[in-house]
Parts: structure tokens; sequence; C-alpha cells
């Protein structure tokens, strides 16, 4: 059996790993076989990987059958069944309207891995259905290390984090303006989905009041694919044909964030659905939390030493090092921790605090601490000079 199907490590884990990925990739495969010609074969190539994990006998086996089971929880296949992630169990791939639902994007993506070997669906398929967290990352960054050291690597991530959608030319000038490096794809067109269509035949799309990333538009609900990003809208077409439609708030209201404004889709441009989520999304985090420390009264430099770690913080006498970790799954999340060891404390954000204790339960050697924890104990630092 070749390797790029079994892998190197061939435990109950990996296998469940592989059967999450490739049931990814043959769910979106599925919701584009009317466009794409070879999708339906990327769906068979992405049976023949559930197969292999299952084993004879076990899991679906025929195309039709696998797109059955992504209508149904992913639990409910063998390799899943137990001993996997509660919340990943838990996802349904594919909706009635055979759309990815936001479960696909927010938290299966996580489980995205090389499967299957090579293909040409690379030339089609979305980087976050194909390719680990850290492919993406690693492929993004090094397009901006390329620069002039670490001053520019920050300006660069920076300008990506804080403008991953706009206009086109605005989009151009500010780049022109600043100078910074854009990862090998740079903008691209905001996808259908997360665009809405004006009765009178404008297009529009509105970005979200944490991220700024295009939120998905189903219907009349529009909200982030991100679902930590929790702001939830209800739209409704302007009282012109011409006029912008308008978005009010109708989930719990907290946090409190400003109102997203709809803008024009003619013309307009985002970072690629991988860089969004595994670059933009944790980034928004990074940024929030440094300007929060920084009204405290502490000094904060990101990315220090081209990205070692992603906060070094000066308080009072003392000195920090964080590295924040954003991941929807706290399987996905453990298991890079004990493949990646981090080279500074761990730190949650208040939308993950939850994961603290089973990460000091099963890595109980780490250091970890939450975004509460650690801001007081910057203002206890402060306090003492």
């Amino acid at each position: 059996m070749t390797q790029w199907l079994a892998g190197i490590r061939d435990d109950p884990a990996e296998r469940a790993h592989r059967v999450v990925a490739a049931a990814l990739r043959a769910a979106y495969a599925w919701t584009v076989r009317h466009r794409r010609s070879g999708a339906m074969r990327e769906v068979a190539r992405m049976t023949g990987v559930v197969m292999e994990a299952h084993g004879p006998g076990r899991g679906p086996t025929t195309p039709l059958d696998l797109v059955g089971c992504l209508r149904r929880r992913l639990g409910l296949l063998p390799a899943l069944a137990e001993g996997t992630d509660e919340e990943i169990a838990q996802v349904v791939l594919l909706g009635n309207d055979d759309r990815l639902t936001s479960d696909a994007h927010d938290l299966a993506c996580e489980y995205a891995l090389p499967v299957g070997g090579p293909s040409d669906s690379a030339q089609w398929m979305p980087t976050w259905t194909r390719m680990h967290t850290d492919q993406i990352r690693s492929m993004t960054f090094n397009a901006l290390i390329q620069g002039n050291g670490q001053e520019s690597y920050v300006a660069s991530r920076r300008f990506l984090i804080e403008h991953p959608a706009g206009s086109l030319a605005e989009l151009r000038d500010l780049v022109s303006e600043t100078g910074v490096r854009l990862p090998p794809r740079g903008y691209t067109d905001i996808p259908a989905g997360h665009v809405h269509h004006s009765a009178g035949g404008d297009a529009w799309w509105w970005p979200c009041p944490t991220c700024r990333w295009p939120m998905e538009v189903a219907g009349t609900t529009v909200r982030c694919q991100y679902r930590p990003h929790a702001a939830v809208y209800q739209l409704t077409e302007g009282r012109s044909g011409g006029s912008r439609p308008l978005l009010s708030r109708i989930d719990e209201g907290r946090p409190r964030v400003a109102k997203p404004v709809a803008r024009p889709a003619a013309g307009s441009r985002c970072v690629d659905p991988g860089v969004w989520r595994f670059v933009v999304v944790p980034g928004a985090s990074e940024i929030r939390l440094k300007q929060c420390l920084e009204r405290l009264g502490a000094t904060v430099q990101l990315w220090p030493e081209l990205d070692r770690y992603d906060l070094h913080v000066r308080a009072g006498g003392e000195e920090f090092r964080v590295d924040l970790k954003e991941y929807r799954s706290v399987h996905r999340l453990i298991a890079d921790l004990r493949a990646k060891p981090p080279s500074a404390r761990v730190l949650l954000p208040k939308t993950h605090e939850h994961q603290l204790g089973t990460l000091q339960t099963v890595l109980p050697s780490l250091l970890i601490t939450t975004e509460t924890k650690f801001c007081t104990e910057v203002r206890r630092a402060l306090r003492t000079v």
C-alpha cells in the first residue's frame, strides 16, 4: 500500500483524521459537481480513501454512499464512532440544499490533510479543503518573510489581517502606498455564497465586524462562517431598487459590534478562504490582544523573530512570551502541540478559554494560560512599577 494513502502512522486517530479530511473534500466536490468536470472523480477518489481507512466491510463503499453519509453526523461513520473529537463527530457537512454547512468551514477544515495522492483537483479545490493549517500558514508567511526583515514582515502580515477584503482599486492603492508584500494568490473574487444579489440587479457583501472578511449570505441570514465571531444578522432590501440592503442583528447581541454596511461586490476582492481561516482569523485575535494590553500600559511586539511566537510583552520590569492558539477543535490543537511544541507559553483567547481544563489534563507539562488570566498577570506587573 502506498505511503500517500496509508500515511506513516496508522493508528485509529490517524485513520479518523483521514476520514474527516476525505469527507470534507468529497463534500466540497459534490457542491460543485455541476460546474467542475473533475468533481465526481474527486468524490470517487475520496471514497477510496474512506474505504481504506475503514478496512473491508466497514463504511461507505460507493461515491453515492459517501455522499449520503455527508448529510448525516460524521460520528455515524465507524472510524469516528468512538474515541474521537466529540465536536467533529456531531458535524454534518452537507445541508439539505446540498450546500456546505457552516461547520465545514468553521470546524472540519481544521482536519484538512493532503490525501489521495496528486490529482488535478488542486487546480480548483480551495486550499482549506486540501491543505493542513501549517501548510497554508507557511506558504503565506514564507512569501511575507521575503521582504526586508522583521519590520517588513510585521507590516505585510498586519496588512493582510487588517485588509482581508475590499475594493480592488483601494487595495491596490494601499499596497502601493505601504510597499507591503502579499501571498502568492493575493486577492481573489469574493465567493458566490458571500454575495447578495438585490432585486434591482446590484450585488453586495458585508465585512464581518470581527475579522473583516465577507460574511456568508444564506437566504436572508448573514453571518461569519467562523462561529466564534458570533453576530448574526437579518437582511432586508433597501427602500428602492438601487439602494443598499440593510442588516439588523438577530442574535443575543453580545459582544456589541458596529453594524456592517453593505459594500458593492463589483470590483471587490478578498484573500483566499484558507488564508482567511488560518491567518486572518487568529491574526485578528492577536492584534486585538495586542491593543488590549497596550491600553493597560504594556509594550507589545508582534510576531518577534519572524514569528517564532506571537507576542512579546513588557510590563513593569517583567517580560512575557505568549503563543496564541485559536483552534475550534481541542483534539486538533492537542495533536498539533504534541507534533510541534510551542516556543512560548500557550495563550487561549476569550472565545476558547473553555479548552483550558482539557489541555491541562492531557498536556500537564505545557505552560498554558487564558486571555483573562494573562491580562490580570500583566496588570499586576504594571502595578509593581
